[in-house]
Parts: C-alpha cells; sequence; structure tokens
C-alpha cells in the first residue's frame, strides 16, 4: 500500500530508486568479479589457452611510462599460472601521447605478422628512443608521430618490410584501435595501464602485482 499524503509518496519513491540502483550496482559488481571479461581482440593480441578460466584484459598505452613497468608484471603471472590463464591486450593510447596512436598501428602491422609480441617488448623496451619527452617550460610541443617512424623497428625485427608499410597505410588497423578505445570507455577506464582480471580492475603495475595473485589465486579455488 502507498503512503496517503504527497510527501510521504515522494519520500518512498525515493527511496525506492534509490534501493533500486544500489542493488543494481552490486549486481554489475558481483556479474564482472565472476564472469571473465573477454572482449573482441585480434587473436595475434592474445596469448594463453583459449578455454583458461582466468582472463586478463590489459588496457595500455605503448608510450606510456607506467605502462612499461607492468610488463614483467604480467609475464610472471603468465609464468606462474600458465595455462589457467589468457592475456587480451587492448590499445588504449592517450591524447598527450602524441605517437602512441602511430605506436598501435605498427604493433597490430608487426601482428598480421605474428610478432606483435615481439614489437610491444621492443618498443616498451626502447621507449626512450621513440617517445617524445614533455615538453619543458617555453619549448614548443612536439609534434604528433607517424606509423612510418617505427619502420626502423620492423627492420630490426626482421620482418616483411613490403607487407608492413602496406598495413601501416590500411584504415581498419585505425579502426580496430578505435573499437578498442571505446571499449575501455565503456568499462571507465581513466588510466593506462588498467587491467581487468575477470571482471575485477586492477589500474597500474603495483596493483597488479600486490592484488593480482590473490584474486587470481581466490578465483582457481572456485574452479
Amino acid at each position: 500500500m502507498l503512503p496517503r499524503s504527497p510527501f510521504a509518496r515522494r519520500l518512498w519513491a525515493a527511496s525506492a530508486v534509490l534501493l533500486a540502483s544500489i542493488l543494481s550496482v552490486q549486481a554489475m559488481r558481483g556479474h564482472q568479479s565472476q564472469n571473465p571479461y573477454a572482449p573482441e581482440a585480434p587473436s595475434f593480441r592474445q596469448k594463453g589457452e583459449a578455454k583458461a578460466p582466468v582472463v586478463i584484459v590489459e588496457f595500455s598505452d605503448l608510450q606510456c611510462p607506467a605502462c612499461r613497468f607492468a610488463v614483467a608484471p604480467i609475464k610472471e603471472l603468465l609464468s606462474i599460472y600458465d595455462r589457467k590463464v589468457r592475456i587480451i591486450f587492448k590499445h588504449y593510447p592517450l591524447a598527450q601521447h602524441l605517437s602512441a596512436w602511430p605506436a598501435a598501428v605498427a604493433a597490430d602491422c608487426a601482428g598480421r605478422q605474428g610478432r606483435f609480441w615481439d614489437l610491444h617488448d621492443l618498443l616498451y623496451d626502447k621507449q626512450a628512443d621513440w617517445a617524445p619527452a614533455p615538453p619543458k617550460k617555453g619549448q614548443a610541443k612536439p609534434q604528433p608521430g607517424s606509423p612510418q617512424d617505427f619502420i626502423p623497428f620492423a627492420r630490426r625485427l626482421g620482418l616483411d618490410m613490403p607487407a608492413f608499410e602496406s598495413c601501416l597505410k590500411d584504415p581498419s588497423v585505425s579502426e580496430l584501435i578505435t573499437a578498442d578505445q571505446k571499449d575501455g570507455d565503456a568499462r571507465w577506464v581513466l588510466s593506462t595501464p588498467t587491467f581487468f582480471i575477470n571482471g575485477k580492475r586492477f589500474s597500474g603495475a603495483r596493483q597488479l602485482s600486490e592484488g593480482g595473485v590473490p584474486w587470481i589465486d581466490k578465483i582457481l579455488k572456485k574452479k
């Protein structure tokens, strides 16, 4: 039965909306924490067994220094859990990193030749060589990078250069990166690197290192 007075009815309605919102958030959190979040991504940007019970989705920017520090923890998790973990890499180039987008294009073009992870590791290892430093006070803003800037790195890996250079001009590569960004925006990714381990968010290499193992162990105990 509804309350009789108008004020009581408004208070009752507001309480009902608030309760529904709380229940909705709790249900969403429960869903995200239990179910693997496995977005669309090219197979070359994935490592591990397709049916692995633990799915780690990484949103990263190849020009991001913090993302570089996350490479080692991810490799360690893959080594510890072997076939129980799968990693899916998603591009999330930040606007302030002017070479991040072309680096993502180059990495995916290497991926078409089965060498995504090789270029991924090389670009992080040599990040200081290609990523322009932030301008100091009074200095001009660096110019945006170009996918062609990464041709020397592709040569270093021994890639098929005509195929690689042709791929750099393929608009479908950028479309995949745009899709990654939209996916990240939908998941409220605000910084890089951001990880989702079966739906649970971990921001940065430190959170991943300190919280990733306990969370994965908890997931596997339920299997």
